[in-house]
């Protein structure tokens, strides 16, 4: 062989590197590669579901999709995994349920399950199962029921799936606390979501959903350490509720509600350093965007008083539970200790 025939080869060899290959891939717009990821993702699953079982469906796989997601951030992939079923049942019978009596207790049910789960450091896993119960899309059949507990358990296990590619760990320990203690938090924990559901109920409100929304939120931030969230959402929804109020004065056309409410909603979402600021402009394009024409000023009302009541209740609970700790601490301290 000569030696043109010899270099030829090599340079031949040296452009199927990996190196070369990887920088050949690389030309790909790092844009084009997430458009691809979500189209093959999110939007063929959505459009599948959409086409076979309709909008149940699709509400259903989104809320399975964000549960999976933030479960397995929280607590671990492979924890998830484990409560993807019980998420999936928690949201069957809430849709079935959904806004009576019935829906009150099973969110007292998944609260007292929640908060046990403090005994073996499984808490923020099993949190998910109230927030399954409580955001649902209500159905009439036991057949929906079912279609919409199956889709959900699995788009679960599919937002798992994708929490691991993204490099989320398979277990993340949780805080462990003395059963008298986990007691305490898990009969706690079942009466204030009860509870708040319940006045929603008892209300007659079309989504008495807002009462128990911020008790789960708050609580994920005093999970996290960030208590300071309780005072800040309390402002914010004050503020946003109060900010719609002269809205409401102006009485302007449908469009020009929606497109302000959607600008408010946007600048929400760049203040997330300022919790209460953030809070307050989301509050504030909630109402726009869900109250009806000439039922603004309703809405801010209902909206703010059904979020504060929510902050409320967490705050007295909260209250209660650091008393409880307390008492039992003393109690522990005066006991007899075992010798060593």
């Amino acid at each position: 062989m000569s030696d043109a025939e010899s270099s030829s080869s090599s340079e031949s060899a040296s452009a199927l590197t990996p190196d070369h290959r990887g920088q050949h891939r690389a030309r790909w717009p790092r844009w084009l590669v997430v458009c691809c990821w979500v189209l093959v993702a999110l939007v063929l699953p959505t459009v599948m579901l959409s086409a076979l079982v309709g909008p149940l469906g699709v509400s259903a796989f989104l809320v399975g999709l964000i549960w999976g997601l933030v479960g397995s951030k929280l607590a671990g992939t492979r924890r998830m995994v484990i409560v993807a079923p019980l998420l999936g049942a928690a949201g069957g019978l809430g849709a079935y349920t959904a806004y009576g009596w019935g829906w009150a207790a099973l969110l007292a049910v998944t609260g007292l399950v929640a908060g046990a789960g403090y005994g073996f450091g499984w808490f923020a896993a099993l949190l998910m199962v109230p927030f399954a119960a409580t955001f649902i899309s209500p159905v009439s059949t036991v057949g929906d029921a079912v279609t919409y507990a199956v889709i959900l358990a699995i788009s679960t296990l599919y937002g798992v799936i994708g929490a691991r590619k993204m490099g989320v760990p398979a277990t993340v320990e949780g805080r462990r606390i003395s059963a008298p203690e986990a007691c305490a938090v898990a009969v706690l924990f079942g009466a204030i979501l009860g509870g708040a559901a319940a006045i929603g109920v008892s209300l007659g409100w079309t989504e008495p959903y807002w009462v128990p929304e911020p008790v789960l939120v708050l609580v994920l931030y005093v999970m996290i350490g960030k208590r300071d969230r309780i005072r800040g959402k309390a402002i914010g929804t004050a503020a946003g509720a109060a900010a719609a109020l002269p809205v409401a004065l102006i009485d302007p056309p449908a469009a020009v509600l929606t497109l302000v409410g959607i600008v408010a909603l946007l600048l929400a979402f760049t203040q997330t350093k300022v919790y209460w600021l953030m809070y307050g402009l989301y509050t504030f394009a909630v109402v726009l965007l869900l109250a009806a024409p000439g039922q603004v000023a309703f809405e801010a009302e209902e909206r703010g008083l059904q979020i504060l009541l929510g902050v409320g209740l967490l705050a007295i609970g909260l209250f209660v539970l650091e008393a409880m700790r307390k008492w039992l601490g003393e109690r522990a301290s005066g006991l007899p200790q075992t010798p060593a």
